[in-house]
């Protein structure tokens, strides 16, 4: 975290200082990584995504790499508390709707470490989010969000650059 944005492959300028970037270290489990950076901290969020897999309305492929993905992460930053839960009243109940359930918002799947809850977490992470996500009613993605512990400096940086603009 915290460094310079101009220090990455840079792939494109998503704006309001997101990038899309090739970073220096790839795991193969995900083909898409988003940053986000301020000229005064640098990087101070990072979003990795998988790609999408298709034909998944039960979940089972997303749900096995979670838990892949989990496994690896436990080993350095502990368990994390995690979530899996589909919203009362939801339409989307049967084991079949697992991936609209997502989609639409009914159903939530992830796992999260917070540094007020974990003393696993490195002082500069604030947050560390691995999650699915419902991309319709059969595709489902995976993805990681490291929130560093400057994410509200950073966001007050954005709203100053953005302010400027007006």
């Amino acid at each position: 975290m915290y460094s310079p944005i101009d220090q990455l492959e840079i792939l494109s300028d998503l704006g309001q200082g997101r990038y899309s970037v090739t970073p220096p270290k790839v795991h193969p489990s995900f083909s898409t990584y988003v940053v986000q950076a301020t000229p005064g901290i640098g990087v101070f969020w990072i979003k990795a995504i998988s790609p999408t897999m298709e034909n998944d309305s039960y979940g089972a492929q997303a749900r096995q790499l979670k838990d892949q993905i989990h496994n690896q992460l436990s080993k350095r930053y502990g368990l994390g508390t995690a979530h899996d839960e589909l919203l009362p009243g939801s339409i989307w109940d049967e084991p079949r709707d697992w991936a609209q359930a997502l989609t639409a918002n009914e159903r939530h799947c992830f796992i999260i470490w917070e540094a007020e809850n974990s003393d696993a977490l490195p002082e500069d992470l604030e947050s560390l989010f691995l999650g699915i996500s419902g991309l319709s009613s059969n595709d489902t993605s995976l993805c990681i969000e490291y929130a560093s512990a400057r994410m509200k400096d950073a966001e007050a940086e954005l709203q100053d650059m953005l302010s400027d603009l007006l």
